[in-house]
């Protein structure tokens, strides 16, 4: 094991892939890709679900990878509209997946270890569940990235999944066009030389699914902190020739509803955020809450009984879960605190 460089999942089974990228002399950014790709082999509704990434430290700056669902139509006629939820198919609430994206400019800016390699433990999962169509799709993102889902079959399946045969709005040009943004963190000062670093956006309202989280940080000091959204098989849409479940993100459009536009994100829970001190991290993620409040987060950076701090911050902010992936100079350690939100 390199010194410092450590993993966090909430599942062995997504846990155990992240640290061995690291253990290869992979970044955080590596193995936060390993531990995604494990999830996606075992669970076949994570690979092209709504997905967030904030890294920082080791000299890479602070910043955010916006891989959020969009919604669907572009190119297409406005259609008429359901008249009663009722009636909406689950065709219609296909949207436009950007994780692949997500995962290629990652491992473009951030990664050193091969993308293939990264994808082995998912590709593994997923011949292990029996599901050798998925296990090779996810082969194929290993060797060509988001450009795997570009072939003629990978688009029809997700066409005939969400398309307007399907009741639907996904069209060929959203699934071309579909790149994740790059942008900078939000940084929110805390005082005496602390920082919080967050999503740019503000957390979504409503009752939103619960995701799942992937914490690293490596050798060199970056960290990342990256979360993404499954959906229970029973209420996603299958397609079953790529062994997929899509979730249920778009809004279908609606009669004498405003239609949402084509190519906007899609709410998703983004509770990530890092906060630094001094060359002390804390990478944290607060599982069954649409965001963080990082006015919270100061007693982590202070030198508060790190444990204590950890449950405090779940206690008050009502997650369920809290995950923290603290480094300093020396080494690392993690914390998880669960609870009845």
């Amino acid at each position: 094991m390199i010194r410092g460089a450590l993993a966090l999942a909430r599942s062995s089974t997504t846990q155990g892939p992240a640290q061995a990228a690291l253990d290869a002399g992979g970044s955080a950014a590596d193995a936060v890709i390993a531990g995604f790709f494990a999830a996606a082999g075992q669970d076949a509704s994570v690979l092209l679900s709504p997905v967030v990434v904030i890294v920082a430290g080791g000299g890479a700056g602070a910043r955010v990878i916006d891989g959020r669902s969009l919604q669907p139509g572009k190119g297409a006629t406005r259609p008429r509209g359901w008249k009663s939820e009722k009636e909406i198919p689950s065709g219609a609430y296909v949207a436009v997946p950007r994780s692949l994206g997500l995962l290629a400019i990652l491992h473009a800016a951030r990664g050193r270890s091969g993308l293939g390699s990264l994808a082995r433990a998912g590709v593994a999962a997923a011949e292990a569940a029996g599901a050798t169509k998925r296990a090779a799709l996810l082969k194929r993102v290993g060797s060509a990235g988001p450009l795997a889902l570009a072939s003629e079959e990978a688009v029809s399946a997700l066409l005939a999944a969400g398309g307007p045969v399907a009741g639907g709005i996904l069209t060929a040009e959203d699934l071309e066009g579909a790149m994740p943004e790059d942008v900078p963190a939000r940084s929110t000062p805390l005082g005496q030389d602390v920082t919080a670093i967050s999503v740019p956006w503000d957390a979504p309202l409503g009752r939103l699914p619960v995701p799942d989280a992937i914490l690293a940080c490596d050798g060199r000091g970056l960290l990342a902190a990256l979360c993404f959204m499954p959906t229970r098989r029973e209420q996603g849409v299958l397609v079953p020739e790529l062994e997929l479940v899509l979730g249920k993100h778009a809004q279908p459009v609606r009669r004498g509803v405003p239609r949402t536009t084509p190519g906007a994100p899609l709410d998703m829970p983004a509770p990530l955020a890092i906060v630094s001190k001094s060359g002390f991290y804390a990478a944290i993620a607060l599982l069954g809450k649409a965001g963080v409040d990082v006015t919270a987060l100061r007693p982590l950076a202070e030198g508060w009984p790190a444990e204590t701090a950890v449950a405090d911050l779940r206690e008050q902010a009502g997650a369920l879960t809290a995950m923290a992936l603290l480094r300093d100079a020396r080494d690392a350690r993690f914390l998880i605190s669960t609870g009845e939100a």
